[in-house]
């Protein structure tokens, strides 16, 4: 999972510096200030369940699934940069498998095939029961990711809990997330 991450972060950064757009999540742009954003999110139906550091939860309709949103701001907290999707943590690997090729396949659709495709667990046995434990070692590698205008879609299945796993999606937009790294640069 860390060679994915890092060659995600490579092609990001890469790719989509000189992004021209800002990414949108249902029709939103991830640009601006992080409570407009969050309002424009209520108004398409989702409800703010909390608020972590620079994280605003919400629980909504996601393709007609509940999940889980979170949108991550700035440092400050008042410039929004990126958005995750998570959905129902699952125990069983046929209903995480399941809903990752569900959404790599509408991505593809949309998107065309991913910049960066990885799907590898070592288990010998079909069960249910090596192919969790191979996730709770962190042994699987399932995650793909598009690069899109105005930042990358990554989608992936992830440890959850102590024998669980779900399926993440994570927006980012690459000039908010270029601007933070920048910042981040004159910090050190």
């Amino acid at each position: 999972m860390r060679k994915f991450l890092a060659t995600i972060t490579l092609i990001f950064a890469v790719t989509n510096i000189l992004a021209q757009e800002h990414l949108s999540f249902k029709g939103i742009p991830l640009e601006g200030s992080v409570t407009e954003f969050c309002r424009k999110l209520k108004t398409k139906g989702f409800t703010q369940v909390g608020r972590d550091n620079n994280v605003t939860m919400f629980t909504g309709d996601f393709t007609g699934r509940k999940a889980i949103v979170g949108v991550g701001a700035t440092d400050d907290g008042k410039s929004v940069h990126s958005v995750i999707v998570a959905f129902d943590e699952s125990r069983e690997w046929n209903v995480l498998v399941n809903t990752y090729d569900y959404y790599k396949d509408i991505y593809t659709r949309k998107y065309g095939e991913p910049s960066v495709c990885q799907e590898y667990n070592p288990s010998d046995s079909n069960s249910n029961t090596s192919l969790m434990y191979e996730l709770g070692q962190g042994t699987v590698t399932y995650a793909s990711a598009w690069n899109v205008t105005g930042g990358t879609i990554e989608l992936s299945i992830e440890k959850a809990g102590f024998s669980g796993g779900i399926v993440v999606i994570r927006y980012r937009d690459a000039q908010n997330i270029e601007a933070k790294i920048q910042k981040d640069l004159e910090d050190i």
